[in-house]
């Protein structure tokens, strides 16, 4: 099992390894809580919580090892900020077949130069969605970006 783990790419991995971190936080939350309350409607309602952690994190090392998983990299072209708070919503990367491809992101990110090298890494039967000219992704596994322009050989 760690062998398997350890043939996996490494953004797959920080995503199983953190699951099972929250998995584990709500764990800790549990005994205080219980500790302090003693009400076991909320310890059960944390049990199902890491429940889904750990099932969430076993899902993904399983779609992992068998590998049903599509790597596309390609270079950040730009970031499409939300219009209220002025956070990144989505980034926009060039393939290597010249297509666009607009990612709507889930998580934080710290500042991308232009010519940064992306790697999504998306489920094989996530679905792709044609807008304006450029495929819409709404859903991923992980992403990766390498700061600075990749040279090529």
């Amino acid at each position: 099992m760690i062998k398997a783990f350890k043939q996996i790419p490494e953004p797959l991995q920080k995503q199983i390894l953190y699951r099972l971190a929250y998995g584990a936080a709500i764990l800790f939350v549990t005994i205080v809580l219980f500790f302090y309350t003693l009400d076991w409607f909320s310890v059960l309602a944390c049990v199902i919580a890491i429940i889904a952690c750990i099932i969430s994190a076993f899902s993904l090392f399983r779609r992992a090892v068998i590998g049903d998983y599509v790597e596309v990299r390609g270079e950040f072209l730009k970031v499409i900020l939300n219009t209220v708070k002025r956070r990144p919503k989505a980034i926009i990367i060039r393939m290597e077949d010249n297509q666009k491809l607009k990612v709507m992101i889930k998580q934080k990110l710290k500042k991308i130069s232009t010519g940064s090298i992306v790697t999504v890494y998306i489920a094989a039967n996530t679905p792709i969605y044609e807008d304006n000219g450029m495929q819409l992704l709404y859903s991923y596994l992980a992403l990766y970006i390498k700061r600075g322009k990749e040279k090529e050989e």
